[in-house]
């Protein structure tokens, strides 16, 4: 008798542990949001005082909205080190940042920002700012749904960004854009869609950077209808532009959509650029490539924009192509594969060019100098359908380049 009620009883106790362990196993971990740590240093950044240092210690911190500092000038903001004072928005409810700064003379170093659900770290309208040592990454690796930019300085002027790591952005780790005076130097930049990005931004150098693994590794572009356009004097030299043939997982409509997978430099509507001394390599469909805005075939409303690309210097830099079929993903991609049978090419000029210069093989003065024993170059001739895509570059031989500058510290 005690058997057989056994074996009745059974089958309703294997039930009740089976529905207990379901839910269980459905429900949701509640996060660790660090309340106290959040209200301590945002109470500390609201009350700043020109010359503090807030300090953040060591730690992983969970936070669900964005710290922000707002017009107090000269306050640093210090972590315990890159990879030891981690600040993590991977749970985040309120607001789109991580780190908001619109205040002067600000140092901000040796922390990183991770999971935010916009941009990791942005600055606006400041002077004088010195970035040092951050990271900005996404940890689930690359992902349209991740945040667009990983350091975002924006309408800045006398900008550092030095040593700091940026990776898995949507758009751009580091993008400095409508910005006067601008340095991003000794950084390293993976498994973005652009690494580096360059946008209206007036006096910028580019140099002792590593760019490697994104889809396209600098871009230096003027784009039209904003604040700032015909933005111009960018030096990118003495970087490390390898292997960038990630595939492009910008959201749709962003511009740097575009970019096909396998670019090592992109100059759009680009104006007083130097490009030299880099290491450009392993890029399947394109080295550097320099256009017009008129090949995205995009409309723009502003009269005073120039859409052209020119006085661009090219020299000194080492291009070793890989071995690979240019991207066919995107409409650049589709177009090195038709024109140049399966080539990825060193450096691609679209050809258009601007009526109101004078006429001649080079209106728009671009120049070349770069050993051409096995150099691929070809003007594309954009404007007139391709009918007359030329490899020659005598046309553009000889650049009147100044010295190259010296890197700073």
């Amino acid at each position: 008798m005690r058997w057989s009620v056994f074996y009745m009883v059974l089958p309703v106790v294997l039930l009740l542990v089976s529905c207990k362990k379901d839910r269980s196993a459905s429900a949701p971990l509640e996060p660790k949001i660090d309340v106290a740590f959040y209200n301590r240093i945002q109470e500390q950044l609201l009350d700043a005082k020109p010359g503090d240092v807030i300090q953040l210690p060591e730690g992983h911190f969970e936070l669900d909205r964005p710290l922000s500092l707002d017009g107090i000038p000269r306050v640093t903001i210090a972590g315990a080190g890159m990879n030891k004072t981690v600040l993590s928005f991977r749970y985040q409810k309120t607001g789109a940042e991580g780190l908001k700064i619109t205040a002067d003379s600000v140092t901000l170093r040796d922390f990183t920002v991770t999971d935010t659900k916009g941009d990791a770290i942005k600055l606006q309208n400041c002077t004088g700012a010195t970035l040092l040592r951050l990271k900005t990454t996404w940890s689930n690796g690359p992902d349209e749904r991740n945040g667009g930019y990983g350091l975002y300085p924006v309408a800045c002027s006398k900008l550092l960004i030095d040593s700091c790591e940026a990776s898995y952005a949507s758009d751009a780790g580091i993008y400095v854009g409508q910005s006067r005076e601008v340095i991003v130097r000794n950084c390293y930049v993976h498994g973005n869609v652009a690494g580096i990005e360059i946008e209206n931004c007036i006096n910028a150098e580019v140099y002792n950077n590593r760019a490697e693994g994104n889809t396209g590794g600098i871009l230096v572009f003027d784009l039209p209808d904003l604040p700032l356009v015909n933005g111009h004097t960018c030096q990118v030299y003495r970087n490390i532009i390898q292997d960038n043939n990630h595939a492009n997982f910008a959201p749709e409509g962003n511009i740097v959509g575009i970019v096909p997978p396998g670019t090592g430099i992109i100059l759009l509507a680009a104006k007083n650029v130097e490009v030299f001394e880099n290491e450009i390599i392993g890029h399947k469909t394109v080295g550097t490539a320099v256009a017009s805005y008129q090949i995205t075939e995009k409309p723009w409303a502003d009269s005073t924009y120039n859409p052209y690309s020119f006085d661009i210097a090219i020299y000194d830099n080492t291009y070793k192509r890989k071995r690979a079929l240019p991207d066919l993903s995107r409409d650049f991609g589709k177009m090195v594969n038709v024109l140049f049978a399966g080539k990825p090419q060193d450096i691609l000029y679209d050809g258009i060019t601007d009526p109101a210069q004078p006429a001649g093989l080079n209106p728009m003065r671009l120049c070349i100098r770069q050993d051409t024993t096995q150099l691929r170059f070809a003007n594309i001739d954009a404007a007139h359908g391709f009918d007359k895509i030329s490899k020659i570059v005598a046309p553009y031989w000889g650049c009147n380049t100044a010295a190259p500058k010296k890197p700073g510290n």
